[in-house]
């Protein structure tokens, strides 16, 4: 297993110098800055630990794998995810914010398997599974009606070939989730390069993590979990700004696999060193996104991915709320059929390299019954299993 959290000696360099430059870049600027942004966990419809447990099981049994491949299909159909990308999509339309980092924008897809003819009904087309394909980028892109632009993605899991069999029918599974950064159309944006970065493992205009799981090898091939993160350069007002969006690892791949609390560390420190590093002192830093870890979170022996990023120049916007609540974030049921809310921890994060910015507006979206889609069929649905955070900052 590769870990990389041994950065914290370069990181505080980085810091204090930086730091600095803020402080400089601030006063000569003598004016504040405003920009709304958003943080949107999409969730792809199911809970994948099944598949990767049977995946990595020793021995390995192909029945079970296929049962669990079709279960987890149906489970992302009964989720409806086009309706929900639709919801989705409201609430950024609804808040319209200037930027807006996505999670787990997912894209399953279904070939015919070699040699199988197409049958209406059968493969690809079973009733069962057929809802489960669907790009949820796209539908997002597509429900915004061009009010935004996705300004750049990264790429975190990509599996392009898993044969299956739903109801004695053969057919091929791929599967990709990435993480997207979306700008309202009409501001000034561009997506920031880390290609001459000698760690940034390229990743569309993202970098993958190299503090990362090892590759399963399995019987049908190798799975790479990689995520990762990317950033946009963006002016809103005259301002110019620098906004991160990552995924960390959840803390737990699978009941027979490691914890991988230590990776999410090596990860947070990944994103901190790239975002201070390459940092000019002058646009405001913001970094976004799930970082699967909740302040109260310990580590023994290391600090937390929250600690990573509070411990290092950057504030935590939701503390700086004039409202005490909670903020709780995560997570909905599994199917997202139940009737109350039932988020129960905050790992959903705008952090702002600043100490005090002021929140003008800062809240949960998604997170009451209201917000589910229309009840139809088995009843309305929570768009996803986070709610989504928005904040409109003012940052001196």
């Amino acid at each position: 297993m590769v870990v990389a959290v041994n950065k914290e000696d370069a990181v505080n360099k980085i810091v204090s110098k930086l730091l600095g430059c803020a402080l400089l870049g601030s006063a000569a600027l003598g004016m504040a800055a405003e920009i709304d942004v958003m943080t949107q966990n999409q969730y792809l419809g199911a809970d994948l630990t099944p598949v990767l447990s049977a995946a990595t099981a020793n021995p390995f049994n192909p029945e079970v794998f296929n049962a669990a491949v079709v279960m987890t299909l149906q489970k992302i159909a009964a989720a409806r995810p086009v309706e929900r990308a639709k919801a989705l999509a409201a609430q950024i339309a609804q808040r319209s914010p200037d930027v807006v980092g996505l999670q787990e924008a997912t894209r399953f897809a279904c070939l015919p398997h070699p040699g199988v003819p197409e049958v209406p009904g059968k493969g690809c087309d079973d009733p069962a599974v057929k809802g489960a394909f669907n790009d949820q980028l796209q539908n997002t892109e597509a429900a915004l009606r061009g009010r935004y632009v996705v300004a750049g993605k990264v790429t975190n899991l990509k599996v392009d070939a898993i044969p299956f069999v739903v109801n004695g029918y053969p057919a091929i599974l791929q599967v990709a989730d990435r993480d997207a950064i979306l700008v309202r159309s009409g501001l000034t944006a561009s997506w920031v390069n880390f290609a001459p970065i000698a760690l940034c493992r390229i990743s569309h205009e993202g970098c993958n993590f190299t503090t990362r799981p090892p590759q399963f090898t399995t019987p049908l091939g190798p799975i790479a979990i990689e995520r990762g993160f990317l950033a946009v350069d963006v002016t809103v007002k005259g301002q110019s700004y620098r906004i991160f969006n990552t995924h960390l690892e959840q803390r737990l791949l699978a009941p027979n696999l490691p914890e991988t609390r230590l990776l999410q560390v090596g990860q947070a420190s990944e994103v901190l060193a790239t975002a201070l590093g390459t940092w000019d002192g002058q646009r405001k830093l913001l970094v976004v996104g799930d970082i699967n870890s909740a302040p109260q979170d310990t580590i023994p022996g290391a600090p937390t991915p929250y600690q990573v990023f509070t411990r290092n120049g950057f504030t935590d916007a939701w503390m700086m709320r004039p409202q005490a609540d909670d903020g709780l974030s995560c997570c909905q049921s599994e199917s997202l059929t139940n009737r109350k809310s039932e988020l129960y921890e905050r790992i959903d994060m705008i952090f702002t390299l600043t100490q005090l910015p002021l929140v003008l507006d800062m809240k949960l979206l998604g997170n009451t019954m209201g917000d589910k889609t229309h009840p139809a069929g088995n009843g309305g649905l929570w768009a996803s299993d986070h709610a989504a955070v928005a904040a409109k900052l003012r940052l001196d």
